[in-house]
């Protein structure tokens, strides 16, 4: 944990002055990847685009452009500064607005807020396996239902891939920049509970650098999710197994069809919930939308797989009696 964030630490130093030295480093057309995202924003529907490391803002720009309305974040006050004043001589300021922000801190925005997320490898930069699935996590948090989330990675068939300087969690380090590079099963990971529409593989550059372009989208809103619950289940701050035990003790005796609003500040939870209705048999409905908190509703089914009493994610061993009826356990 203290090595990780001593290597945040460093990682932002050198991007700020990497910003400092080369004003507008990566000049001012749009990635290949922002133009793909675009175009996916609009067939989906998207009017407001929140980009995760704008840098200097060429992807930004580019969004406001094609009409969007843009927040740009970045752990750079310098890449940020230079992204506004580009806005003001292109006239776009009213469409960008910017916020000094590190994604290994909770998104500063509401719930459901936000139509679409951007990302050109932000993700792969120096952040822990633990900390991408958090943040993917948030990016669920402040999508909207039937959101889009475009992101780039560079992955373990880059040339750059096991070379360098070894940082851990298949980081590593080059010219002063640390890179997760990811795998198969990362990319598998943080699409659990998306519906997971493309990943492509490209290259950038001249190395060249070999990519990952992810597109993956919430489900709409379940019209049942916006009704009424018949029980509310506050989770609090519990995480994971903790919040699942609760749900599953509070709701125990509860019949089937019963509407259950899940209130969690556990920012595995939009991962967590659906994979264990998806485990037991109870149909997960989704983020409910335009809530303080964060909450989620499930509808309550009538024979649920039944799981392990302090093991709410593994199904109980048989140990030979099979001819027992099953206790149904929710």
């Amino acid at each position: 944990m203290q090595q990780d964030r001593e290597l945040a630490q460093v990682q932002r130093a050198h991007w700020q002055q990497t910003y400092a030295a080369h004003p507008g480093m990566y000049g001012d057309a749009p990635s290949a990847p922002a133009a793909h995202a675009a175009a996916a924003f609009a067939a989906s529907g998207a009017r407001d685009v929140l980009e995760l490391g704008a840098g200097h803002g060429r992807d930004a720009l580019f969004f406001a452009q094609e009409g969007f309305t843009v927040q740009a974040t970045d752990f750079s006050p310098t890449g940020l500064e230079q992204l506004r004043k580009a806005a003001g001589h292109r006239n776009l300021a009213g469409r960008v607005s910017t916020t000094v922000h590190d994604v290994r801190e909770p998104l500063p925005l509401p719930n459901a807020s936000v139509d679409a997320v951007f990302a050109h490898m932000l993700l792969c930069m120096a952040l822990s396996t633990k900390e991408i699935v958090r943040l993917v996590a948030e990016v669920r948090r402040v999508l909207r239902p039937g959101g889009t989330f475009v992101y780039t990675v560079r992955h373990t068939g880059d040339a750059h891939y096991g070379t360098g300087i070894a940082h851990g969690d298949d980081i590593f380090e080059h010219g002063g920049f640390a890179v997760h590079f990811f795998d198969h099963s990362l990319v598998d990971t943080l699409a659990k509970g998306w519906m997971l529409k493309e990943a492509d593989a490209f290259e950038e550059g001249d190395l060249p650098r070999r990519l990952w372009r992810i597109t993956q989208a919430l489900p709409r809103v379940h019209a049942d999710s916006t009704a009424a619950p018949d029980l509310v289940v506050d989770g609090g701050d519990l995480l994971c197994v903790q919040l699942l035990l609760r749900l599953r003790r509070e709701t125990a005796h509860a019949p089937a069809g019963t509407l259950v609003h899940v209130r969690a500040n556990d920012p595995a939870a939009p991962l967590d919930l659906p994979a264990w209705c998806h485990l037991t048999g109870h149909h997960y409905l989704g983020p409910v939308p335009d809530t303080r908190r964060a909450t989620y509703a499930l509808r309550l089914v009538t024979a649920p797989i039944r799981t392990r009493p302090d093991a709410p994610w593994h199904r109980p061993e048989r140990a030979g009696r099979t001819h027992q009826s099953p206790q149904i356990l929710r």
